[in-house]
């Protein structure tokens, strides 16, 4: 199953900095969203507000650790911590791959080309920087790329998101739009075959080409962002605002009992900026409290 990631977007087992034990018992807070700043000289980030300590952090990016000299403003975190201490931070990048062509508006990255704002400045006119890509799919399901960064240090491992448009089964071949993944060899036990469908959230790891040839396929769960706290933009919404849907991805229900900070229901809308704390409810994912950025 998908850790997740996010935009936003899971609970994780965590393991202590230089402990064989899970350092869940010191974690009880679980943060998504983007780093605001780093202290280089303290060892600590910001997220939402909060200055948080990487002394005894470990930080990954889907299994390989990172150095804290590595996190930058702007990328998007998933944040377990206590009492001001991060104890595990998990970059969470939607795309990874060899930036083939920068200009100031785009960047063409496993094959496939994204708009963006001129935030690839020192990027631009290269061909052979491994980039991490963070954003998220608007009401159109066009990506909206809102922070790049070089990723030179990680190893020669490709990946990239969304939703599955179509599937071959037969051929063990699926479409992310135009991205054809085969995941032929990608270890899958009976239970991650059967959830491949039509519309699933998949995360795949492997090496692009021409096509993307998997290594690992993880399908996405709502419900592993129960007790978490997610920064998000609402991209969709239906009309009596009791379901809404975060980055282009998570559905979440909205109750009597959601409490709203900083605004009113009245005033959510597609396009909001919110952090929505989420629970479990018999099996719905449910948005305990939203908050307006």
């Amino acid at each position: 199953m998908k850790k997740v990631a996010v935009l936003l977007l899971g609970s994780m087992v965590l393991t202590g900095c230089g402990s064989d034990e899970s350092s869940d018992s010191h974690a009880s807070n679980t943060y998504m969203g983007e780093i605001e700043s780093v202290n280089a000289h303290a060892d600590s980030m910001t997220v939402n507000a909060m200055a948080l300590s990487l002394s005894n952090a470990r930080i990954e990016l889907n299994g390989h650790y990172v150095d804290s000299t590595e996190l930058e403003p702007g990328m998007q975190v998933d944040v377990e911590y206590d009492d001001s201490i991060a104890y595990e931070v998990d970059i969470d990048p939607e795309i990874v791959g060899i930036a083939t062509l920068v200009t100031e508006s785009q960047i063409t990255v496993n094959g496939q080309v994204f708009e963006h704002e001129n935030i690839a400045k020192d990027l631009v006119g290269t061909n052979s920087n491994r980039v991490m890509l963070f954003g998220y799919v608007d009401q159109a399901g066009k990506w909206v790329i809102n922070a790049i960064h070089k990723a030179n240090f990680l190893p020669a491992e490709d990946l990239y998101e969304g939703k599955i448009t179509s599937i071959d089964k037969a051929s063990s071949h699926f479409n992310i739009g135009t991205m054809k993944v085969d995941y032929s060899n990608a270890g899958m036990d009976y239970e991650d075959l059967a959830e491949l469908k039509v519309n699933a959230w998949v995360e795949v790891e492997g090496h692009f080409n021409t096509d993307f040839r998997a290594y690992d396929v993880d399908v996405e769960d709502d419900l592993d962002l129960a007790n978490a706290e997610v920064e998000g933009y609402v991209t969709a919404l239906n009309n009596d605002k009791t379901l809404m849907t975060l980055n282009g991805r998570t559905d979440v229900v909205i109750t009597e009992n959601t409490r709203f900070e900083d605004g009113i229901k009245d005033q959510l809308k597609v396009g909001s900026r919110v952090d929505v704390d989420l629970i479990n409810n018999a099996g719905q994912l449910q948005a305990s409290e939203i908050e307006f950025d």
